[in-house]
């Protein structure tokens, strides 16, 4: 009995330790598979930017005061909405050697319990800001580990390097042994480190942003460079067995198309399976008309995206016209449709659709271009050098490098009289531009002149338009109405002229700042403006105080400014300022 009622207890002690072990390993697996999903941060509030002064390095706030003094030979803010400042000096150019430390926005030493913190550059991220921008490599011991901005650690200094992966921020390269891993911001391994080579294939949409970007791999072997390819989610792809490979970044679905060279020949690849034999010497996708040029023994066809031959690789050339296709056997053209038939005695090389499906802009071999309907008729009554659909049956036309608008029935909207002439991006508005005045004109959607002004340029904003010049600015919505600046903008004061000089009003139409400025610039999203005076720019606050007599130099129509000290351009493309007293000098050095 009492044995029975041992074996019980321990069979509930096995169970027990049990259901502990897989509880354990489910929590494991779940903390690890979350470690796999990452964001990337948005920087919504720029607070801290680089001070450059007197050729060394600092910080100031949105506010213009300085926060760390410019006594640095560089400066890293990886998160401009946080006091995290990596500050560099002593640096050495021979041995690469430097001090650093980590500063906060009252002056104190940070993350003092790691060594060598720094911050982790990358390449063409979702901001101007070039690092990542939530984590930090630290050093202890020769080797390196990640840390967020808090200071908790997360991965142990284990790799021999950390770096970021260009062209996919989030994610970063780790090196072990002398072989190559990923890992991501927050420390879990995508890819073990087993390649010689590991890049991004440089994968971009609008939804997802560079997050879906795959990688390909390299690993060397006695015949040379091997190739393989890897999912974002880290899943083997292709082994590495290729002497090449590229990404098809134009075909944004799920499915991934690869071409894949073995032995000097292309194959196409949808994710791991074979479309196409390993025959061509060159595959080439063209996304207007979903297909690829191959090439197999210097003669050029077409295949589609399932690997079927549309047009033998029979030509010498194919080039796309639209919907027809040229191809070129023996110096002769012949025009094809997209199914690869042949077309007869037709005038056009190129036919190409436009957004209203009533319309075709048609090429002819002579290089001329003309519209024609859903029935093929020509509608215009002569051919120009080129033509653009401009919507609502219009369209710009371009003759003797002048150009201007016509409509479907052949009507002038606007003269062809013009050296440029295109559509504002986003706008019902159109930008042309006359050289013999040296005039920047705005029409409307109904073809009407609404602004002109001389040396001017075009800035689109996110809901208006700004004409500007070196002493003039006006803004339009983008129907083409003159807006006044008191409705665009929430700051207390707002730039007017009078009789060509610049002042400041306020929104009930207050005189704050008299109209004595040459050119001014609105309030920024800092709370200053820029004041300009014989050929000299200073700064004003919010309140029309000025911070900054007119002083500098600046080869801008509209320079920012954080108090006194004025927007430059750095070489790493961060927020930096200055007070040098010109831009071209401040440019010049920090380049």
């Amino acid at each position: 009995m009492k044995k029975n009622k041992l074996i019980k207890i321990i069979l509930i002690v096995v169970l027990i330790i049990i259901i502990a072990l897989i509880a354990t390993f489910v929590t494991i697996y779940f903390i690890e598979k979350g470690k796999m999903d990452y964001s990337i941060e948005s920087i919504d509030d720029y607070k801290y930017s680089i001070l450059y002064k007197d050729d060394k390095y600092g910080v100031i706030n949105k506010d213009g005061e300085i926060v760390v003094e410019p006594t640095y030979s560089n400066v890293q803010i990886p998160n401009p909405s946080k006091p995290v400042f990596i500050c560099v000096s002593d640096y050495n150019s021979e041995t690469g050697t430097y001090d650093n430390k980590i500063l906060n926005d009252q002056k104190q030493q940070i993350l003092t319990t790691f060594d060598r913190v720094t911050a982790i550059s990358v390449e063409a991220t979702d901001s101007n800001v070039p690092y990542e921008k939530s984590v930090l490599r630290y050093e202890q011991g020769g080797k390196y580990g990640l840390i967020d901005f808090d200071g908790n650690q997360i991965t142990e200094a284990i790799y021999d390097e950390i770096s970021g992966v260009d062209y996919k921020e989030g994610t970063l390269l780790v090196k072990e042994n002398d072989q190559y891993g990923i890992i991501n911001i927050n420390g879990a391994t995508i890819i073990k480190a087993e390649y010689d080579e590991i890049s991004a294939d440089n994968y971009y949409d609008s939804e997802n942003k560079s997050k879906k970007a795959g990688f390909i791999v390299r690993k060397t072997t006695d015949e040379g460079y091997r190739y393989g390819y890897i999912s974002y989610e880290g899943k083997k792809i292709l082994d590495t067995e290729y002497t090449k490979i590229e990404r098809v970044n134009e075909i944004q679905q799920e499915d991934i198309y690869l071409i894949a060279y073995k032995d000097g020949q292309a194959g196409l690849m949808r994710n791991n399976k074979q479309i196409t034999n390993y025959e061509f010497e060159n595959i080439e996708y063209n996304l207007q008309n979903d297909l690829f040029i191959v090439q197999r023994n210097s003669k050029k066809g077409l295949i589609n995206k399932n690997g079927e031959t549309v047009i033998n690789t029979e030509y010498d050339d194919i080039t796309f016209g639209g919907e027809y296709i040229n191809a070129y056997l023996n110096n002769e053209l012949i025009i094809l449709d997209l199914n690869g038939n042949k077309i007869d005695n037709s005038e056009f090389v190129s036919l190409k659709n436009t957004e209203d499906n009533n319309y075709y802009i048609a090429i002819d071999k002579d290089d001329l271009y003309t519209v024609l309907d859903v029935n093929r008729n020509n509608l215009l009554s002569e051919k120009y050098d080129y033509i653009e659909y401009l919507g609502d049956s219009k369209f710009i036309v371009m003759k003797d490098r002048k150009s201007g608008v016509i409509d479907n029935n052949n009507n002038f909207l606007i003269e062809v009289k013009y050296n440029s002439l295109i559509k504002i991006y986003g706008t019902n508005l159109i930008q042309a531009y006359d050289s013999e005045t040296d005039e920047t004109i705005i029409y409307n959607k109904d073809f009407q002149e609404v602004g002109k002004m001389q040396a001017a340029e075009v800035n689109t904003r996110d809901n208006y338009v700004v004409l500007i010049s070196d002493n003039n600015f006006e803004y339009f919505n983008y129907d083409g109405e003159k807006i006044d600046g008191k409705d665009l903008f929430s700051a207390n004061l707002i730039a007017y002229s009078e009789n060509g000089k610049w002042g400041f009003k306020d929104k009930n139409g207050n005189i704050i700042v008299n109209c004595e400025y040459d050119m001014v610039t609105e309030i920024n999203e800092y709370g200053y403006a820029g004041i300009k005076k014989d050929g000299k720019w200073g700064s004003i606050d919010s309140n029309g105080k000025i911070i900054q007599e007119p002083v500098y130099t600046l080869n801008t129509n509209q320079p920012s400014f954080i108090g006194k000290y004025y927007k430059i351009e750095s070489w790493t493309g961060e927020n930096c300022y200055s007070d040098n007293q010109t831009q071209e000098d401040a440019n010049n050095e920090i380049q």
